[in-house]
């Protein structure tokens, strides 16, 4: 939703520390247009600032670096949306909200919104990504489709993903291989019909205005499939600000979402203090807990290839002239190295960074991580105040661009008796290898798709892990640690009486609580689950522990005096 003003928006906003899990008004605040804007300018309806973590503010030197990178940085003026930000300090949801709604007739956006554009872009930039085995727009000719069906006849291996290039959240998108070609019975014309299905169908309101103006359209490539046994391949979003990558995100869900501890944060550490380089590290954070071989294994993968990531990140960026872009790549399939599978203009995830108070389990998820998300809006703000600026044909140009217009402008183009187009107006002519833009090196490129040959590499090392491997078990092991490490042979410690506390809140649980028996013969976790209801309160269990001297009691039994219900994902 957009509203069209005189003025800068005003939108009133939380407090800019907000713990976690606290409650969140669902009321609406409203926009107070003062004076002195552009006029006729789109604005995005104003929005609640969702719970968070606790923010920190940014060190100086690293404000610094960043801003160092901004100065050296050439903008595509598609991009700029100074004007709407100048106002005051804005969050990372607002900055976002305003990219989205402005994004409308840039033709960069559209470009990088559109698969089969944004494909022969990069072809020319050099970036490995997966091949197009089929493409098309607006209509399916039967014959074309023939022929592709055809040639998977021919190929007893044949796996591929089919999937639209103007929808998102993986609308109408299938992966089809041949034992599910046959036993689902598809045949051309059912694949004809699925793709002309979703040819009809509209992004969601909720996208930029870019996504929704874009020309329908079809791809299929071959199927990515990762050694880690998720139901997905593994997949890193690489931010990049100012033409230089900050994080890495392996995104689950926030954390309220069911699996949502599993996301994981690749956090650039400057080897130099006030600096950006390619010496630079990555450090991982996450709050997952418990054990889960597929997901040890999937952050060793995205760290091995997370330098390659980044420079490809950085180089896409930097030939669009994006100050903030979000470059997908998938890792972990040994016969297709690690590739592009799309981009994505800015980024509405969580952000998380540590600081000096946070603290690392030897499980190796972290407590009180931070929120880098108003960190990555200041930078943005402050960067465009001072960036270079380059009108849009100079930078699609370089990339094989024959015109720097996706859709047609002007009043015809709004009038409602007017036709979609059949295809977008921008044509991309292939660039000659010895012609292209060399932003990415070529033994990056050999690197990113020859990334598992050999023995020299993680995959190589680990091999397969199967999704039996990747549902995470409970950490630590309860049973085994109550109440002794290692008792001793023959040694039968009495009953342990554990009571369920009397809550005083609304009724929950029945008045008094009953007493519950325990002994190492039945789980705690079974009487944790019994006493932690409702799931929104931590409720806590007395342990009376026999005092034996000569059996020392295990650390988890020293350190926690008190059980407490456990999340895992």
């Amino acid at each position: 939703a957009a509203v069209a003003v005189q003025s800068p928006p005003q939108v009133s906003v939380a407090s800019p520390m907000v713990m976690l899990n606290s409650p969140c008004s669902a009321s609406r605040p409203s926009f107070v247009a003062p004076s002195r804007s552009p006029a006729g300018v789109a604005v995005p309806a104003a929005r609640v600032a969702r719970p968070s973590v606790v923010v920190a503010p940014l060190p100086k030197e690293e404000m610094t670096a960043w801003l160092s990178a901004a100065r050296n940085f050439n903008m595509n003026s598609d991009f700029d949306v100074a004007p709407l930000l100048a106002d005051r300090r804005r969050s990372i949801q607002e900055v976002v909200d305003v990219m989205k709604v402005n994004s409308g007739g840039k033709g960069t956006i559209q470009a990088l919104g559109d698969k089969i554009v944004l494909s022969k872009l990069l072809e020319n930039l050099g970036i490995p990504q997966m091949p197009v085995l089929f493409s098309t727009y607006s209509k399916v000719e039967q014959q074309e489709v023939d022929s592709l069906v055809a040639s998977w006849k021919k190929d007893e291996d044949f796996d591929v993903v089919i999937k639209p290039t103007h929808l998102s959240s993986a609308a109408g998108a299938i992966f089809m291989c041949k034992s599910k070609w046959e036993k689902d019975g598809w045949n051309a014309q059912k694949l004809k019909e699925h793709m002309e299905t979703y040819l009809q169908k509209k992004a969601s309101e909720s996208e930029s205005e870019a996504l929704k103006s874009l020309v329908p359209g079809f791809v299929v490539q071959p199927r990515y499939r990762s050694s880690v046994g998720f139901n997905f391949p593994l997949e890193l979003r690489v931010v990049t600000l100012w033409g230089k990558a900050r994080v890495g995100i392996w995104w689950w869900g926030r954390h309220t979402d069911p699996k949502g501890r599993r996301s994981t944060w690749f956090v650039r550490k400057p080897a130099k203090s006030g600096e950006l380089s390619e010496d630079d590290d990555w450090e991982v954070i996450h709050e997952h807990r418990g054990g889960n071989r597929g997901f040890e294994v999937s952050l060793k993968l995205f760290k091995e290839a997370m330098p390659v990531m980044c420079r490809a990140a950085e180089a896409i960026a930097t030939a669009v002239g994006a100050p903030f872009l979000r470059s997908d790549f998938f890792v972990g399939d040994s016969r297709w190295g690690v590739r592009l599978n799309e981009v994505a203009y800015g980024s509405g995830v969580d952000y998380r960074r540590k600081e000096k108070n946070s603290k690392q389990s030897k499980g190796g998820s972290w407590r009180g991580l931070v929120d880098d998300g108003p960190a990555i809006a200041e930078i943005l703000q402050e960067g465009f105040k001072v960036c270079q600026r380059q009108p849009p044909a100079d930078f699609l140009r370089t990339l094989g661009a024959k015109n720097a217009i996706y859709e047609a402008r002007g009043r015809m183009a709004q009038l409602p008796s007017r036709a979609p187009p059949s295809e977008p107006r921008m044509r991309i002519e292939a660039v000659p290898p010895h012609q292209r833009l060399q932003l990415l090196p070529e033994d990056a490129v050999r690197e990113m798709i020859g990334r598992y040959e050999g023995p020299e590499n993680i995959l190589s090392q680990t091999g397969k892990v199967q999704a039996s491997s990747c549902e995470t078990q409970p950490a630590p092991d309860l049973s085994s640690a109550w109440p002794y490490a290692h008792p001793p042979a023959g040694y039968a410690p009495p009953s342990t009486r554990v009571v369920a506390p009397t809550y005083h809140g609304p009724a929950r649980l029945a008045q008094p609580a009953q007493p519950l028996q325990a002994s190492p013969s039945v789980p705690v976790a079974a009487l944790v689950s019994a006493l932690a209801r409702p799931a929104s309160k931590v409720y806590t269990a007395a342990v009376q522990v026999p005092a034996v001297p000569a059996v020392p009691a295990s650390p988890w039994a020293v350190q926690h005096r008190m059980l407490r219900p456990m999340v895992v994902a």
